[in-house]
């Protein structure tokens, strides 16, 4: 809560700097927000240097490259084509592009359609890609025993559920009274660092009394 460990770690290369043996050391800080400095305390902030340098979102040819590397580098999956249909892939970027940018969100929804498909092949009971192979081979394989593949209607149900799962349903129909406890308990977390929780009943009074007040209402 104090920062301190933030503050030893970033006074470390002043430090250095002063070392008779001449060794220097750089720290170097990785942040998923770009106003991190801004939000830490004062005294760590003064033992931040000014150089930043701001990642852009990946853009869509980019984040398809980058799943077709993942997908292509699997022991499962030599060949990225034999398990997700090019389209589907190019959707899968565009729609994580459009809805958050976060490219972690193009792989869960990757994996979760590639799941949905794999479970109907499953409950269907069709053959593996190996043995459909060996049929058609064998000239007594037809359409409907060939391996199915992650399709675009597949990326689209899944980034569907993802995007408007349960909880998120949930929040957006929720009172005006619910609606203050979770967005009172989100900023207990954030400016108190305690993710997991651990507030006390007066402490979240507190808090959503002081948000009312401040909406005016």
């Amino acid at each position: 809560n104090k920062q301190s460990v933030l503050y030893n770690f970033f006074e470390w290369p002043r430090r250095s700097a002063t070392n008779i043996s001449g060794a220097r050391l750089v720290v170097i800080g990785i942040s998923n927000t770009i106003n991190l400095p801004e939000r830490l305390k004062p005294a760590v902030q003064s033992r931040l240097g000014r150089e930043r340098c701001v990642f852009k979102a990946y853009n869509v040819e980019e984040t398809c490259n980058i799943l077709k590397a993942r997908l292509s580098g699997s022991d499962d999956a030599k060949d990225v084509t034999s398990t997700f249909d090019q389209d589907a892939l190019t959707f899968a970027a565009r729609k994580t592009a459009v809805m958050s940018g976060d490219i972690r969100k193009a792989f869960q929804i990757c994996k979760a359609a590639a799941e949905t498909v794999l479970s109907k092949m499953e409950e269907e009971g069709e053959p593996s890609q190996s043995h459909a192979s060996r049929n058609k081979s064998g000239g007594g394989g037809n359409s409907k025993s060939a391996p199915k593949i992650v399709r675009i209607p597949d990326i689209q149900r899944a980034a569907r559920d993802m995007f408007n799962s349960i909880i998120n349903r949930a929040v957006s129909s929720a009172t005006s009274f619910e609606a203050l406890l979770i967005v009172s308990i989100a900023s207990l977390q954030k400016h108190t660092g305690r993710e997991k929780g651990g507030f006390d009943v007066q402490e979240i009074l507190t808090k959503m009394k002081g948000v009312a007040e401040s909406l005016g209402d």
